[in-house]
């Protein structure tokens, strides 16, 4: 387990550090663009995700889960897998570069775009290979549990493409230059250095385990390959299609419902590029988490040591029940003030982080919930479940957002997150044979988080602020402090209770 902390460690600070720094970068964007044009380069991001989880069939998924599992069985040698899952993310990644490029212009009109979307389209076509092998060799690497090289690797793509788009925003649209032709050419920028990278990376790796005999791998053929990954692939397709229709059709309903198209991308652009940022951010702990536990899980699970993977989910439990409800209780009582920060020109960034704070802890429960279930190997109870959570989230959007406006967007996440976590937590349990805590999963979470509120509340009470931005900041480390003090008192206390226990 103090792997799994230390790598996750390694994975949240990057992700923190990178995911700040991007939101940095839309605040920027919007101060010197608009929030409407934050919310065209929301929408084109979307497209572009749209597209490379089609082009490279979810590779990072399938990659660490089956290296993991043949390292899990024995066999250090896993050059079977890398030549299997190389070739099929290759040969699908250029299939849709090739059909991107050609249905360029039609995607374009039906995106009611010109010739620079179209073009712009053409440009995301060319780096979808790049991407996939990328994708691929990282899965290698999160696998075979080298995290170091995924963090640089992010860390290369994210250099080059904020730096890219942010010379651009700053220096080359005022010479003309599209919005739409400066995003794709920044994503193409860093899916092609961060791919160099891990080419060189691998290149040290491939040298080393090709040297070590191959001893009856367990998947030895394209077709064995294909049909282990398909559910892998079939998860990815739904999880991607169904959220870029939600996406989609968010900013048409809410222009259904105002006849202001500059108010609904307005609103759109917030609550994409701010709002659920802002909500994910502190959730990078969480994804570090999911990232690692899939080849911890799939590699116990292959070896069938059961006892350990029912210990496993009963730590992931306890931590990211605690965890996630500290989050909701900051959203609560400091998210007026972060709106503030983030936007201070609409209070709608700030209402809308007070009003989501029920439905966070479901929102972060979820990413650890799919790296639990995917590590178990359960891909098809998980497609299954993502295309009733967003058949119930395109349902609300349709009746609710045309009715209420962007209340509607936040109806279609309560209703959507609830109903489905709920359900993810259920197969778990049910699935790992293990029990659901409501003491240390709802009880104690929540009286951590009240106490640390109290205290934050109280503490602050007695110092005069300069600034809201000061009031935040210091209220969340005040926060913070408390509730790391109490999670490690309560981690000493559960360790002295089950000493008593054993003897």
């Amino acid at each position: 387990m103090n792997r799994i902390v230390k790598d996750t460690a390694r994975l949240t600070i990057v992700s923190f550090f990178l995911q700040g720094l991007g939101l940095l970068m839309n605040i920027i964007i919007s101060n010197k663009l608009g929030t409407a044009s934050v919310g065209i380069m929301t929408l084109i991001f979307s497209l572009f995700s749209f597209i490379m989880v089609l082009a490279n069939g979810n590779i990072f998924i399938s990659t660490s889960r089956f290296v993991s599992e043949e390292i899990g069985a024995g066999n250090g040698n896993v050059r079977r897998i890398m030549r299997l899952s190389i070739g099929a993310s290759i040969t699908l990644s250029m299939t849709f570069a090739l059909a991107s490029a050609g249905l360029a212009r039609i995607i374009s009109e039906k995106a009611g775009g010109g010739a620079e979307l179209a073009l712009s389209v053409r440009i995301i076509a060319l780096s979808l290979t790049p991407a996939a092998l990328g994708s691929c060799i990282r899965g290698y690497f999160n696998g075979s549990r080298d995290v170091r090289i995924p963090c640089i690797g992010d860390i290369i793509e994210f250099a080059a493409k904020w730096l890219s788009l942010m010379t651009g925003t700053l220096f080359l649209m005022d010479k003309g230059l599209s919005v739409y032709i400066l995003i794709s050419a920044s994503i193409l920028i860093g899916e092609a250095v961060s791919c160099i990278y891990y080419v060189i990376k691998y290149s040290a790796e491939y040298k080393r385990f090709t040297a070590i005999p191959e001893i009856s791998p367990r998947i030895t053929k394209i077709s064995t390959y294909l049909k282990l990954s398909l559910p892998i692939v079939a998860s990815g397709y739904v999880q991607m299609i169904m959220s870029t229709a939600n996406e989609a059709l968010v900013p048409i309903m809410l222009l259904q419902h105002d006849t202001s198209a500059e108010r609904a991308m307005s609103e759109y652009g917030m609550f994409e590029a701010m709002i659920m940022p802002t909500v994910f951010y502190p959730a990078v702990i969480l994804t570090s988490l999911s990232n690692i536990i899939i080849p911890e899980i799939a590699r116990a699970n292959s070896a069938a040591n059961f006892k350990r993977v029912k210990s496993l989910i009963g730590k992931i439990f306890d931590r990211s029940f605690c965890y996630s409800f500290f989050i909701s209780g900051m959203l609560l009582t400091a998210g007026k003030n972060i709106g503030a920060i983030l936007c201070p020109s609409d209070s709608l960034v700030g209402e809308t982080l007070v009003k989501m704070f029920p439905v966070v802890p479901f929102i972060y429960l979820e990413i650890v919930l799919e790296g639990i279930i995917k590590g178990l190997g359960k891909q098809n109870f998980s497609t299954l479940n993502s295309l009733c959570e967003y058949i119930i989230r395109l349902i609300c959007v349709i009746i609710f957002v045309k009715l209420y406006g962007f209340t509607g967007v936040l109806i279609s996440y309560y209703a959507s997150n609830v109903y489905s976590n709920i359900v993810r937590i259920a197969f778990v349990c049910k699935t790992a044979g293990i029990g659901f805590d409501i003491y240390g999963y709802i009880i104690k979470p929540f009286i951590m988080c009240f106490f640390c509120c109290q205290v934050a509340k109280a503490a602050a009470n007695f110092i005069e602020f300069s600034s809201v931005l000061a009031e935040a900041v210091i209220y969340l480390c005040i926060a913070a402090i408390a509730f790391i003090i109490m999670y490690e008192l309560d981690k000493k206390f559960f360790k002295r209770q089950k000493a008593y226990a054993s003897a």
